[in-house]
């Protein structure tokens, strides 16, 4: 994958992060763990900010992750596809038991964050439910991708390499995830939102 993606995102920058990240949340096994970093990396160098690579990385898991849902909503075509079954068995459990707040916190979880939207559309969350949750619970994942690449300058691929203890950090943002998804719940129930 580096050889292909590093000088994709050297060449086209903001383009090719937003595309692969948009591809990576469409079912396209495109890693986020090294197309964020090297967008980290390629901020820490000047091309362009942190948020914008956090802000245009989750837009595009966004588009992406919409396109997976309607795929979910017409789910005849999946089975033909091996490689994915695994990963949708244990979306389709993560979603079963936690609802729609798997669709928040499952953009978090390694593996199942490309996942979840498949049985989100089968399941009938509403569209607008689903889009915001997706696009706000992108955010921590792509921020913390985006920020270890930032601070390791070249070497970002550590991020790609040691990316297991990532989820370590992801189970200790969780909290924080819970705590913003309980606020947006209640800015609903008093129809803030």
């Amino acid at each position: 994958m580096f050889n292909w993606i590093e000088p994709l995102v050297e060449s086209y920058g903001m383009l090719a992060i937003f595309i692969t990240m948009a591809l990576e949340s469409a079912l396209v096994p495109i890693p986020s763990e090294i197309v964020v970093p090297l967008g980290g990396f390629l901020a820490h160098k000047g091309y362009f900010t942190l948020w914008e690579v956090v802000l245009a990385t989750s837009l595009a898991n966004l588009l992406g992750s919409i396109v997976a849902y309607y795929a979910g909503t017409k789910m005849g075509w999946i089975h033909r596809f091996s490689f994915l079954e695994e990963h949708l068995k244990m979306s389709n459990r993560f979603f079963e038991k936690h609802g729609l707040k798997a669709v928040f916190f499952g953009r978090m979880m390694p593996a199942v964050r490309t996942f979840i939207s498949l049985p989100a559309g089968m399941a009938g969350v509403p569209f607008w439910e689903f889009s915001l949750l997706t696009f706000i619970g992108a955010i921590p994942w792509n921020f913390a991708l985006a920020y270890l690449g930032y601070l390791l300058g070249k070497n970002w691929e550590l991020v790609h390499t040691y990316g297991q203890y990532l989820t370590v950090l992801v189970v200790l943002a969780l909290p924080v995830a819970y705590w913003a998804y309980r606020k947006y719940e209640r800015a609903v129930e008093a129809g803030r939102i």
